[in-house]
């Protein structure tokens, strides 16, 4: 029958394809998840550069425009100094700002005053800027102002010497008869017109003629007197009791006191202070060529001053010429006091200006001394103060409106115009507890 025949190749069983199999990749295998993420990975990338590419573009849109705000700002940095002549006077505190008169944005001048030190050609800058971003970025500009440093005062005669009696026989010498100084020169020329015969008695008359070194001069007449002998001269001046200076310049607002040294020989301090003194001021030592020689007297002296109950106070008598020397003789100074309380400032005492021209150092050496030892005092908590005559305060000292003076005039009622922390008004005191004269101060409170 026809029908139940059978096709071997239609009803034969189909083997399966193994190879076909082998490379069919079933969903969601790891090879087909690896694929993916490749894909994702390129992507980002992509996506990661291009926001590179953005920001820099973007950040060098902003340096751009910063760079540009940075210029703009350094184009708008002025200076304008003064129309003040370029030249300087000696000596003169000058304040740098002086010389400045306009300005944008910030300035700062290297230094705060001009430098009138020295004499000759100078120079200071000054830097103009604006801070931007909080500091961030300052473009600045620097400006340099040149000027001149001359000295145009003419030395100043500290002693004139007329009247001088010189012995018959010596040698004549003109600095030993006057005294001078200048303010910027530390060794003027003296010129002498006229002859002195030191072996024939007589009257002499002189011109002098001083001289800086730059070409500025004073000049004067005198007369010199050569004797066979050197007149006597006997001190005739008033002796004043202690208790009547107290009643004519004590009072409110006021203390007195005394100044005292090893001239003074010994001192009985209890019966200083029962005669109504309240402080003292003790002399600690004199110093030369840095040197310092304590007084004799010193150590007994602040002893029994504070035992007494007195206020105290030392000043230290020198010939330093050089800072180094004044430096090192208050660092002696501090070391003898070693550490001890002082009511008042210690007080500089330089006063030999009648042979300054000795010392080969100009007023602004001078006063340079006063400052060096000022500040080596005060480096180990000790205060300062100026002691000077009226006629030197008024003649060499700078200053002297900042720097607490102890003004030396003996006179009843002083004329000195500057300001004073204490007035020595007289050096023939004579008060219980001290055999002899004895120098007599008001304190201003």
């Amino acid at each position: 029958m026809s029908e139940g025949k059978h096709d071997i190749r239609t009803h034969a069983k189909k083997e399966p394809d193994v190879k076909a199999k082998a490379e069919a990749k079933p969903a969601g295998s790891p090879e087909e998840g690896a694929g993916k993420q490749k894909k994702k990975k390129s992507k980002g990338r992509k996506v990661l550069r291009a926001i590179l590419i953005l920001i820099l573009v973007l950040a060098a849109a902003v340096a751009a425009l910063v760079y540009r705000y940075y210029k703009q700002a350094e184009a708008s940095l002025d200076l304008k100094f003064t129309e003040d002549p370029a030249t300087v006077e000696f000596g003169e505190e000058r304040r740098a700002m002086d010389r400045v008169s306009e300005w944008t944005w910030e300035i700062e001048p290297e230094q705060r005053f001009l430098d009138t030190g020295s004499l000759g050609a100078k120079s200071i800058k000054y830097k103009v800027y604006r801070p931007l971003f909080g500091g961030l970025l300052t473009p600045s500009k620097e400006y340099q102002l040149e000027y001149l440093v001359v000295d145009t005062e003419a030395p100043v005669t500290l002693w004139n010497g007329d009247g001088a009696v010189l012995e018959r026989g010596t040698e004549f010498d003109i600095k030993n008869v006057i005294a001078y100084g200048d303010n910027a020169d530390p060794a003027p020329e003296v010129k002498v017109d006229g002859d002195v015969n030191m072996n024939t008695a007589g009257s002499y008359p002189l011109h002098v003629t001083v001289s800086d070194a730059s070409g500025n001069s004073t000049y004067w007449d005198l007369t010199v007197e050569v004797a066979d002998e050197l007149p006597s001269y006997e001190d005739d001046s008033e002796r004043t009791a202690f208790k009547d200076f107290v009643s004519e310049y004590g009072g409110k607002g006021k203390t007195v006191g005394i100044d005292v040294s090893a001239w003074q020989d010994e001192v009985d301090f209890d019966a200083v202070k029962a005669a109504g003194c309240e402080f003292v001021i003790i002399r600690i030592g004199y110093s030369e060529d840095g040197k310092m020689t304590v007084d004799k007297r010193f150590d007994e002296n602040i002893k029994k001053a504070k035992a007494a109950g007195l206020k105290t106070g030392v000043y230290l008598y020198t010939t330093d010429n050089t800072e180094e020397e004044i430096r090192a003789s208050a660092d002696q100074l501090i070391e003898k006091l070693g550490g001890e309380t002082l009511d008042l400032p210690v007080a500089f005492d330089w006063e030999d200006f009648g042979s300054f021209q000795s010392y080969e150092m100009s007023f602004h050496d001078l006063n340079g001394l006063y400052d060096a030892f000022s500040d080596q005092l005060s480096q180990s908590g000790y205060e300062c103060m100026l002691y000077g005559s009226k006629n030197y305060l008024e003649k060499v000292w700078d200053n002297t409106d900042i720097r607490p003076v102890w003004l030396a005039h003996y006179t009843d009622k002083t004329d000195y115009e500057g300001p004073y922390y204490m007035w020595q008004a007289s050096c023939t005191g004579r008060i219980d507890g001290i055999d002899g004269d004895v120098d007599m101060d008001v304190m201003y409170n």
